[in-house]
């Protein structure tokens, strides 16, 4: 077997702690010299490696250039200090398909914009996820090329999957293709456009997904074990289905729907989950809001004076690319989406939860464990100073997310927390948010 030399490799050979699992590596290897192991990460043949470092260079997990990337997406270098990043236009919308809205997690905005340039023959194909449909307890990456396909890869899936690595199929591939990417996905991408830009060009369009933090793959079957459901009776498994919000449950084989906590998305297991799943590298990551895809698309979440939902089952769009734009002007002018214009609404200026989690609490975090020499990402973004309140925040929650890679622990929580026994701390984060509006 060959002798590999690792510091030519992207960040996983190195310290897996900051490998985002964006599958950039693996799709961009000209020998395909890597895949994926059971756990996601990058798994190498060494005889097939060339050594050509092309997978170091292009790997996000270990630096983020802001100027750099903010270079390549929008051609001069000057970076957004905000949480929103570069955006020309702001729009809170849904696809106006009947079916495509009916089955979405948010208003199906994204599969509308993909469909508009699918049937439209703009691109030949959408890069998308979905659950396995042979292993639904996994995600997948996918190119969709009819409308058929667009439906089986609506609503959000929270757990890991390596996006990227569906490029090594993209290179052997003609015609091109919409990508529908997370954040650290987005960073690999803009990469290789600087690295490979033949294959980038095929690229026509990236729609970016707002993101607090990816989920540990082994988070379905944990919970399916937590309600004694056997995987393998399951034909797919839901994180929002039902009405709008959504609701975590799985689909058995003969139909019948299990829900798996007693509550809706936005109130129920979501919020302990992306504590006890969030893997290493998601907690120093800064950017939430997708800042350097052609759109960014996010739950419209925003609450009137009396704490109503302002536009429920729909779309927050950041339009932020002049493709971008054009984009969102023809789905809008032929009908495919309905978007109202909010560019000048201060409301939508920010998304405070995911700006708290990534611009001031990841940054202290960094901070901190970069003073410990624990080995962290690289980021060119100003770190500030932190209140002593924001400081014992971030270590109460990084105690939490430690703890959590203990399966005793998360296990026993999260089977409490999904019970009945749960139903208390439901409704006290409910009568919470009431407060606010009162």
């Amino acid at each position: 077997m060959k002798k590999i030399n690792r510091s030519v490799l992207s960040i996983s050979f190195q310290d897996k702690n900051l490998c985002t699992r964006c599958g950039t590596c693996i799709g961009v290897c000209p020998t395909n010299a890597l895949d994926v192991d059971d756990d996601l990460f990058p798994a190498i043949d060494p005889d097939a490696c060339i050594q050509c470092g092309l997978c170091k260079r292009t790997c996000p997990g270990g630096e983020v250039n802001y100027q750099e990337l903010t270079e390549t997406t929008f051609g001069h270098r000057h970076t957004a200090e905000t949480f929103d990043g570069h955006v020309q236009k702001t729009f809170v919308g849904y696809c106006n398909e009947p079916l495509i809205h009916k089955r979405a997690s948010g208003g199906g905005v994204v599969t509308g914009l993909l469909w508009h340039m699918l049937k439209n023959k703009q691109i030949d194909g959408c890069i998308v996820t979905r659950m396995n449909p042979k292993k639904p307890w996994q995600g997948e990456v996918f190119v969709a090329r009819t409308y058929k396909q667009l439906l089986s890869s609506q609503q959000s899936k929270y757990v890991i999957i390596p996006v990227n690595s569906v490029l090594q199929e993209i290179r052997k591939l003609p015609g091109s293709y919409a990508l529908v990417a997370l954040p650290c996905q987005v960073h690999g991408y803009r990469k290789i456009q600087k690295e490979k830009p033949k294959l980038a060009k095929k690229i026509k369009m990236v729609i970016g997904l707002f993101c607090a933090t990816s989920l540990e793959p082994y988070v379905t079957t944990e919970l399916l074990q937590s309600k004694n459901i056997d995987r393998n009776d399951i034909k797919n498994f839901e994180y929002r289905g039902g009405t709008w919000p959504g609701q975590i449950r799985a689909v058995e084989k003969h139909g019948a729907c299990r829900p798996l906590h007693y509550a809706n998305f936005k109130d129920g297991a979501i919020n302990y989950l992306t504590y006890l799943y969030s893997p290493p590298r998601c907690q120093t990551c800064l950017d939430g809001s997708a800042e350097f895809a052609d759109i960014s698309v996010a739950d419209a979440w925003t609450r009137d004076a009396i704490g109503d939902y302002k536009f429920k089952a729909q779309s927050r769009l950041l339009v932020r690319t002049d493709r971008g734009v054009q984009l969102v002007n023809s789905a809008v002018e032929t009908g495919d989406i309905v978007a109202t214009d909010v560019t000048g609404d201060p409301f939508y200026q920010t998304h405070h939860l995911h700006a708290r989690k990534k611009g001031v609490t990841a940054k202290i975090r960094i901070n901190r464990l970069a003073h410990q020499g624990v080995p962290v990402p690289r980021y060119d973004r100003t770190i500030h100073k932190a209140t002593p309140g924001q400081k014992r925040l971030e270590r109460l929650e990084t105690g939490l997310m430690k703890l959590a890679r203990h399966r005793s622990f998360r296990y026993t929580l999260i089977t409490f927390l999904t019970s009945r026994l749960g139903i208390p701390f439901v409704k006290l984060r409910q009568r919470k948010k009431r407060r606010k509006y009162r």
